[in-house]
């Protein structure tokens, strides 16, 4: 759009040569499907990602069912900005950056990549269960409630033994089919079958708790209402900022992701705790306060229609 504008990265260079000039498209700019116009799916799908996703042949890949590439492209396209602005801190130079979703998709897939330049493997779906650590049982599990899930892994006979205790199932060890990793691994239809009959009957949250302190690898498959009313460790973690929205006042965002910083913390509201402005809402700041503007030169612009 810019360089259609007569604004692409070469005529701003000229005007300062040390910009750093970003641009984040679906497939990039150039190339066969530099023009392609995306959204986060259809740049999965390219990426070969949504194939990744779902349970074994002969059933359908179920896509990720989120626009993940949003994110992720977001964040290699900041990291590259980041790298963009060392460079120039070093060199006095600029630099132009073409970031795409469906590359950052690639990078996802990595190990399955790798693996098969490696070693000749084809990529297979496998639902749930483990593809490169052997476990069993390996999972997400229907429990007590509406789509309430938990994920359970057992990487050990150790723990095989703990989730059978935690579970009161003694008769699961008795078992043959169970008795070794190996024999689980054999016969994992069944044993996700057992292990189903007994999480239907708990609850999720406190399934978790008690598998995880028998030393069972266990985790509730949230909801946004977990997310942002239940789950202790966010909240201990403030991840949720309430801000003011001029048309909806106070309302609960995610907070920056990840780090904390001690001196110079970041909110997601700025330090005002201030929402996104509504269409115009800061023209008189902008204008007047920051560009100089008087309160007449600002009424004309809105009289012309240009604000």
């Amino acid at each position: 759009m810019l360089a259609r504008l007569g604004l692409g990265y070469e005529a701003l260079r000229a005007i300062r040569p040390d910009i750093i000039y970003v641009q984040q498209s679906g497939m990039g700019g150039v190339g066969s499907y530099g023009r392609f116009r995306t959204i986060g799916p259809v740049a999965a799908a390219f990426a070969g990602t949504s194939e990744m996703s779902g349970l074994p042949e002969p059933a359908m890949p179920a896509g990720w069912g989120y626009s993940f590439l949003d994110w992720m492209g977001a964040y290699g396209f900041s990291m590259a900005i980041l790298g963009a602005l060392l460079h120039r801190d070093r060199t006095g130079r600029g630099q132009w950056i073409d970031g795409s979703q469906c590359e950052s998709g690639i990078f996802l897939g990595a190990v399955p990549v790798l693996d098969h330049s490696a070693n000749g493997s084809i990529w297979q779906r496998i639902g749930n269960r483990s593809p490169y650590k052997p476990a069993a049982p390996h999972g997400a599990f229907r429990c007590m409630g509406e789509d309430r899930w938990l994920a359970i892994a057992c990487f050990t006979d150790g723990e095989w033994r703990a989730l059978a205790a935690v579970a009161g199932q003694p008769g699961w060890l008795a078992d043959p089919r169970f008795a070794t990793l190996e024999a689980r691994l054999a016969h994992q239809p069944a044993l996700e079958a057992a292990v189903t009959a007994w999480t239907v009957t708990q609850r999720a949250p406190a399934a978790m708790l008690a598998l995880q302190a028998a030393g069972v690898a266990a985790g509730v498959c949230q909801d946004a209402e977990d997310r942002c009313e239940h789950d202790p460790q966010l909240a201990a973690l403030d991840w949720l900022t309430e801000i003011e929205g001029t048309r909806i006042g106070r309302w609960p965002v995610t907070e920056l992701p990840a780090v904390k910083l001690s001196t110079t913390p970041g909110h997601a509201g700025g330090i005002t705790r201030r929402g996104a402005p509504g269409y115009g809402e800061d023209n008189e700041r902008l204008l007047g306060e920051l560009l100089g503007y008087s309160g007449a030169e600002i009424a004309a612009l809105a009289a012309e229609g240009v604000i």
